[in-house]
């Protein structure tokens, strides 16, 4: 039986292994050591959290969370998520649409009025699956890389 719970710092290795667990983390994402300042300061500010996944002693999952306090639709609070991940071999199996349901009922909790997600145009079957959890690609996203 699957449990999810909030991350903590022994598990950084376990959930780096996943963001590199795709075609597009193989050549974008780094070495555990690299993360570890970001993931314990997303672990200790109370605007984030990171979520892991077990499944038979081990990580098989993750998501971030981050809680946006906004101007906009009168001071409503979003919830986005990112770093959706579950493992290669595990993937099919409903473990996404229970790690997404878990991220939805926590923005929900936190008193958020919008949940939403980034997810790259290039990847059919997240977007696809992210539809079928009834999210609606309603805005066109702009990034500047430095």
């Amino acid at each position: 039986m699957e449990k999810i719970r909030k991350a903590s710092l022994k598990d950084l290795s376990e959930v780096v292994h996943l963001l590199t667990d795709d075609d597009f983390g193989k050549t974008r994402e780094g070495s555990p050591e690299s993360y570890k300042a970001v993931f314990e300061e997303l672990l200790s500010n109370e605007y984030f959290d990171v979520f892991v996944m077990e499944g038979d002693e081990e990580i098989i999952g993750c998501y971030q969370m981050m809680y946006l306090p906004h101007l906009s639709f009168k001071g409503t609070k979003r919830a986005q998520v990112e770093s959706v991940r579950i493992k290669a071999s595990l993937r099919g199996q409903g473990l996404g649409k229970k790690l997404m349901k878990h991220a939805i009922q926590t923005a929900q909790e936190a008193s958020c009025g919008i949940f939403q997600l980034t997810s790259n145009k290039e990847r059919v079957d997240a977007n696809k699956f992210y539809r079928e959890l009834g999210l609606k690609p309603t805005h066109d996203g702009y990034k500047l890389y430095f």
